[in-house]
């Protein structure tokens, strides 16, 4: 298939590279494989849950999915995740193959993932291979589970030994597109084995005679996304390999399906759609279980995205040649592309008439050449793929169209064409029929020989071409870009896929291929490009009763002649119990060679009809297509943030980290767009854990799409509303330019409810691509005993009361050690858990002269906080100073600051101790070329008579301002010093500082000259006066001048504080007994803090909360006769005043209704009695 829809040309040039590298790798692929050493273990079988997003199953790492029987920790696919509304029972992998044994016999082998075995109890299924997971762990290894991973003692991963660059990719995660690629939200990945299926005589390794099986190894990735668009489905790649010496003339690949919907299965309703290749399992009635409540049963579907290619059969089985342009390299090369490659027709299928003289093809059973020749007129015996015909002298009739055989029945170089499969294919997508092409192996010249699909050896010269046909016959380990689509600047990251590496391959100008190797290689070539494979999609969907089967006795002849055979359809559209079996082939797999089989799992519901929910199922399917046809590579949410809750008396706060604006999209880098996309935070809360009752924005159908936040938070950068990409009719709303934020306080809330909150963060889409934004999902998982286990972005949090005699975390002392600021430090304790009890901390600033065309401004810039009682840098030269700043949480506290703009008058403070005196003005020196620096400091100018001061002889850009008595003087409050100055009298020369009342020109001015860092003198302030009140007067003996200045945060100030963690008070304790309550108070019959019931029958957990108790205490429960039916010792952190109360008796019974006693002692503290009520 094609994820790009466009033409390509392919230039001459390429030619002899195609065929050089073809022979090669033919040759290669033949005769050149060397097994591996890849064995099973059954001891190494895991299991692990797929939760990566709104689906949820259990994966086994032997092709299975789903649960292998009816045992609480397997789920069975689950959606919405945490809901137990079940829908698959089982997905798992079939392979089968026919093969000649050692006594010459054509056999059928069939492996089995499961439920197998020999006669004396040992394995007959597939196992896992050992380095592809921790064997001291319990999991399959796992992208976002790091314990998960093979480890240094295993030398890493199995697959990667031969990195001539990361020897074994320790550390790392083996990523379907490379090192550490982490394309898929959640991603598995293991191999597993048929060797221990000894049942036959063949050996399918020469190299190994005790090796039994087919010699296959599988890899398989299992992936979910929280892409919006696919949120609702998850994928399985199988990644099959003749790891034999032999090849496999005739191979089928099948998925088994068991259907549970509903969670009962007798009312199932299974079917599959060829057209658009989707199984769909159905519930009859939409009635389902308990958990569904009054929900309708939605729908599952199965799509095969991804079949076994055959790139042999000169059929371009998946119908994308004609989405690519080769006229322009065939019409240069003397080709007719409706002759060499047309389409075909009807009669193409009908029986084939050939008489002496016509052409007839015969194709080599090891290169799958086709030689081009004449019948004979004598008749005569011929070989073709390794069988013969016989011609009769006088022609003969040939049919091709009957049964699927890997055959050229009517010998005309085609294998296996079908009407049903190859007269036109239906595309999803577009959802129109397009034609199919072929190789007209007919059109060439008797004697031709046709070199599958690239080249043709003509009788005339040594190599001539005719045809070059790079998406028919196409593969995705021939190390060819069959489409096209490898960019030299984009791809060329090397074998392991990884930009920066150094590994082979990397920056040489050529696309790398995985192809042969254990590694990826580069984007776009082979392994990693789905459009190289020519799939040869369905060929046989049938439905059997569920159960019908018994795996330790069945033949794998049957097996294999009743369900794996091609052309076998039979799904009627029955109500009951059938499993579902669907496959693919035949197609020959060669030693070295890998084939594909791959699925995606979607569900749908809440539409109003069953229709409504299959069309939903289609289109969420369409989206997967969609998925799988951009090589699983398309545009990704943000990193998930890591978040915290802190439980309060009716409120919940919430913080996390921010490194979620640190994600880039690979994706929209690759085709142009702003990849640094992140844009904001989202916060949901829900009572429960699948967050059902926070899903309530409907898409365009009326079902449920997306969950509604409670808060967000986005960018101030003008992305803003609703985004015009919509999503199934909905519109991601990117928030109202809020500007960003890491904490949040939820208020009011009910004491005693669980809540799960989580915190998303979320991208702002790429229009031109049009591409919606993208949402990190909630990532939470409740298993079937109600255990929660919660992803980074999620917390599980009760709000409740603290203990009783509870004192609140505090700054214990703060001081401003030095320096001059009129700017504000306050705390916010965010987190009392955190504080670090009497740690104390040091702020220090450096500031910034910035200079100005008008005046030099002394600004702040920046802080560091320091825990100095373990000399710890805490936060570094920050710049969020501002008081719309938040700054970093510091264990447990957030510092605000309301710092003052500049270094400038504070006009409120400042003043005449006479009001009537002419107002003055303070502001920095300004005169010519002189700038002057803006002290920080606050003045007192004291008045008297001529004389009481003296002003200094100097000059001010070359004007003399001579030295002379005064009337006053000015002192520096803040140093407690005096400061020294100078004076130009414009208004008289009597030495008074003054204004002429009659001219406002006519001010006086006093220059305050202050020491800089090496003794010099040098300006700072001006004083100066106005004509302000109009009958205002001059300052005369007595009168002073006080002048305070706003400070911003200086390299001078320096603070320190201390501080202290939440503390207990038993004497409050002691006053705050007569607080303490049980609640509900009556109880009657349940209470909507009450987790979901685990169970399938009976009354599920109750709860009966005592709150504001002290912090240790001893709680005794009594009936009414005094007989003690329970006792619990209460001893919780300083936050939780609260116990709760399962309900049950010392003896785990469960209570019965009635009135009970409770008695409370609390050591140091006191008692409390009191009464509460079970009602029926």
């Amino acid at each position: 298939m094609s994820k790009h829809r466009m033409s390509k040309y392919f230039g001459i040039p390429l030619i002899g590279t195609i065929v050089l590298i073809w022979a090669a790798l033919l040759l290669a692929q033949t005769n050149g494989h060397v097994p591996s050493h890849d064995r099973g273990d059954p001891n190494l079988r895991r299991k692990s849950n797929l939760d990566g997003n709104n689906l949820r199953t259990t994966v086994f790492n032997f092709g299975f999915s789903g649960r292998t029987s009816a045992v609480p920790d397997e789920i069975p696919y689950e959606w919405p995740k945490n809901t137990d509304r079940e829908y698959v029972a089982l997905a798992a992998i079939w392979m089968g193959g026919e093969v000649t044994d050692e006594t010459g016999e054509t056999i059928p082998i069939v492996d089995f993932p499961n439920y197998r075995q020999d006669p004396s109890g040992g394995s007959w299924n597939l196992e896992p291979v050992p380095g592809f997971l921790n064997p001291e762990g319990k999991n399959i290894a796992k992208s976002d589970e790091p314990e998960s991973w093979p480890g240094a003692a295993q030398g890493g991963w199995r697959d990667k030994k031969d990195d001539p660059v990361d020897p074994g990719w320790i550390g790392s995660w083996n990523g379907f597109f490379g090192k550490n690629v982490f394309n898929a939200d959640q991603e598995m990945f293991y191999r597993c084995s048929d060797d221990l299926y000894d049942r036959f005589n063949y050996i399918p390794d020469t190299t190994d005679p005790t090796r039994g099986g087919m010699g296959l190894l599988m890899d398989v990735r299992a992936m979910a996304w929280s892409q919006v668009l696919i949120n609702d489905a998850v994928f399985f790649i199988h990644d099959i390999k003749n790891d034999g010496t032999k090849r496999i003339p005739k191979t089928t690949f099948l998925i088994w399906l068991a259907d549970i919907v509903g969670g009962d299965a007798p009312d199932d309703m299974p079917f599959v759609d060829l057209q658009t290749s989707i199984a769909f399992l159905t519930d009859a009635d939409r009635i389902g279980t308990e958990p569904f409540g009054n929900d309708p049963v939605g729908v599952a579907s199965i799509k095969f995205l991804e079949t076994p290619g055959n790139q042999v059969d000169g059929i371009d089985n998946d119908g994308d040649a004609d989405l690519f342009e080769h006229a322009g390299l065939i019409n240069a090369i003397h080709g007719d592309p409706d002759v060499r490659i047309p389409h075909f027709t009807a009669e193409d299928f009908e029986p084939r008439q050939i008489l002496p003289g016509d052409k007839i093809v015969l194709i080599d059973s090891l290169t799958y050449e086709r030689r081009i020749v004449e019948y004979p007129a004598e008749g005569g015996v011929f070989k073709t793929l390794g069988w013969t015909v016989t011609l009769p002298p006088g022609g003969t009739i040939l049919t091709e169209d009957t049964v699927a055989n890997l055959r050229d029945d009517d010998l005309d170089g085609l294998i296996d064409e079908r009407l049903t499969l190859h007269l036109e294919r239906f595309d999803e997508i577009t959802g129109t029929v397009k034609p199919v092409r072929y190789i007209n192996y007919l059109s060439f010249e008797i004697g031709d020989t046709v070199k599958r699909g690239f080249i043709v050896a003509g009788k005339d010269s040594a190599m001539s071409y005719a045809t070059v046909a790079p998406m028919i016959d196409e593969a995705r380990d021939d190390h060819f870009d069959n489409d096209g689509d490898w960019s030299a600047v984009q791809d060329d990251y090397g074998l392991d896929g990884v930009e920066g590496t150094g590994d082979p391959g990397e920056g040489d100008g050529v696309a790398t291929s995985g192809a042969g190797t254990d590694f990826p290689g580069e984007l776009n070539i082979d392994k990693t490009d789905v459009s190289e494979g020519d799939m040869i999609g369905i060929t046989s969907a049938l439905q059997d009763p569920a159960f019908n089967i018994n795996f330790n006795t069945v033949s794998d002849r049957f097996i294999w002649r009743f369900f794996m055979t091609p052309g076998k359809f039979y799904i009627p559209r029955k109500v009951g119990e059938f499993d579902t079996y669907v496959s693919s082939g035949y197609f020959p797999l060669e030693a070295g060679q890998r084939q594909r089989m791959a699925i995606s799992v979607a569900m749908a519901g809440g539409g109003l009809t069953l229709q409504d929910d299959l069309n939903s199922a289609i289109q969420k399917q369409k989206y997967a297509q969609q998925a799988f046809e951009s090589d699983y590579d398309f545009a990704k949410a943000p990193i998930r943030p890591t978040v915290r809750a802190v439980p309060g008396d009716g409120k919940v706060t919430l913080y996390w980290d921010d490194k979620a604006e640190q994600s880039e999209d690979r994706f929209i880098k690759r085709i142009g767009g702003d990849y640094k996309d992140f844009e904001g935070y989202r916060i949901y809360r829900a009572t429960d854990a699948a967050f059902l009752d926070a899903k309530v924005i409907t898409n365009a159908q009326g079902v449920p799409e997306l969950l509604r936040p409670i808060a967000q938070f986005d960018l101030i950068d003008g992305k803003k509303g609703l985004h015009p990409v919509d999503i199934n009719g909905v519109k991601f709303d990117l928030g109202k330019d809020t500007g960003l934020k890491h904490t949040y306080v939820d208020s009011p809330v009910v004491n005693g409810q669980r809540y799960f909150y989580a915190v998303t963060a979320y991208d702002f889409g790429y229009e031109a691509g049009n591409i919606a934004p993208s949402e990190t999902l909630p990532k939470i998982d409740v298993d079937p005993e109600g255990n929660v286990k919660t992803g980074s972005n999620v917390v599980v949090v009760r709000p409740r009361a603290p203990v009783a005699g509870y004192i609140p975390a505090q700054v214990a002392s703060f001081e401003h050690i030095s320096g001059s600021t009129t700017s504000d430090i306050s705390f916010e304790i965010v987190d009392p858990r955190a504080i670090r009890d009497g740690h104390e901390y040091e702020i220090t600033f450096e500031d910034t002269l910035i200079i100005g065309t008008i005046k030099n401004e002394l600004l702040t810039k920046n802080f560091t906080v320091r825990d100095v009682t373990i000399d710890s840098v805490k936060l570094e030269k920050s710049t969020l100073f501002g008081e719309d700043d938040e700054v970093p949480l510091i264990d447990g506290f957030r510092l605000h600051f309301r710092n003052e703009e500049r270094v400038k008058i504070d006009k409120e403070k400042s003043g005449w101790s006479d009001p009537n005196i002419y107002e003055f003005q303070f502001s920095p020196v300004q005169f010519l070329t002189v700038q002057g620096e803006q002290r920080p400091a606050d003045y007192l100018v004291t008045f008297g008579e001529v004389g009481v001061g003296h002003s200094v002889d100097t000059t001010i850009s070359f004007l003399p301002l001579p030295g002379k008595d005064v009337n006053f003087t000015v002192y520096n409050i803040a140093e407690n010093k005096d400061v020294k100055f100078a004076m130009a009298e414009i208004d008289g020369n009597d030495g008074k500082f003054s204004i002429d009342p009659n001219d406002a020109n006519k001010t006086d001015t006093i220059y305050l000259l202050e020491e800089d860092e090496e003794g010099k003198l040098v300006y700072t302030w001006q004083i100066t006066m106005n004509l302000i009140p109009n009958d205002g007067r001059n300052p005369d003996a007595g009168d002073t001048m006080t002048v305070y200045l706003k400070k911003p945060f200086l390299s001078k100030d320096v603070f320190r504080f201390t501080m202290k963690q939440p503390t207990e008070s038993k004497s409050l304790a002691a006053k705050e007994l007569d607080n303490i309550r049980v609640v509900p108070n009556p109880y009657i019959a349940a209470e909507v803090w009450e987790p979901r019931n685990p169970y399938n029958s009976g009354r599920g957990p109750r709860e009966l909360h005592f709150i504001n108790l002290p912090r240790v205490c001893t709680i005794r429960i009594f009936n009414v006769n005094g007989v003690l039916v329970d006792k619990i010792e209460h001893n919780s952190s300083l936050d939780n005043g609260t116990e709760i109360w399962d309900m049950l008796s010392r003896e785990n019974l469960s209570i019965s209704y009635g009135v009970y006693l409770y008695h409370i002692k609390a050591p140091g503290i006191g008692e409390k009695t009191g009464t509460f009520a079970i009602i029926k």
